[in-house]
């Protein structure tokens, strides 16, 4: 009887990894097509090029397939913020500019980001196993800890737990924001004959001037 090699063990885990990428990027293709809702797996795996059944033996529900996206990124996300964060010599002023452009950058650069983030608790999260949510939100944590020692080294006045606080309340801000523009056109359109369209902020400008009072705010001296 033969015996995997190691050679062929890195194979088939090289091959497992590419299937993984092809379906979360066939379920980030076909929910760009269509955001109002989410893809069936039978639709993922046909722009995959994969038998339904082999989508379920990575993911169980096309929920954790959308949360295994959104931690992505998240990933990515902070990983930029972080190259932000690093240079040493950068003013607060500048380095709160930079983190404000970076993160306006990134939602437009990656339109599925705030529509996955601000459906993770409402649809994601309601047919992924505890576990595995319990999984995200680690991994998530995680990197939002790792951001905020390297904030903390650029802003020795503020405490590691001050600065993972911030970037906690600037993602609570981002899906806040998301919501109160995500209305109906109907809705949006009624409330803007009773001058209420302050109830319907343009997210960028809005996101803008929220991290901006948010951040000065948390920096400026007591």
């Amino acid at each position: 009887m033969k015996h995997p090699t190691r050679r062929s063990r890195a194979i088939d885990e090289q091959e497992k990894a590419a299937r993984r990428h092809s379906i979360l990027e066939a379920a980030r293709a076909l929910y760009l097509l269509q955001p109002t809702q989410l893809p069936s797996v039978i639709n993922i795996a046909q722009q995959a090029g994969l038998a339904k059944g082999t989508v379920y033996l990575y993911f169980k529900t096309k929920e954790e397939i959308f949360l295994d996206l959104l931690g992505g990124l998240y990933q990515q996300l902070l990983q930029e913020l972080a190259e932000v964060a690093e240079d040493k010599e950068k003013s607060n002023e500048d380095l709160i500019g930079g983190l404000i452009n970076q993160t306006t950058r990134f939602v437009q650069e990656h339109p599925h980001f705030m529509p996955l983030a601000s459906m993770t608790s409402s649809i994601l999260e309601r047919n992924v196993e505890a576990e595995r949510v319990a999984d995200f939100k680690a991994e998530l944590m995680g990197r939002i800890q790792i951001l905020a020692v390297g904030l903390r080294r650029h802003l020795p006045q503020l405490t590691e737990t001050q600065c993972l606080n911030l970037l906690l309340h600037t993602n609570a801000l981002l899906l806040g924001l998301w919501q109160m523009q995500s209305v109906p056109t109907q809705v949006k359109e009624v409330l803007m004959q009773r001058n209420l369209d302050a109830l319907v902020p343009a997210f960028e400008p809005a996101l803008r001037e929220s991290m901006n009072l948010l951040w000065r705010g948390v920096l400026q001296p007591a």
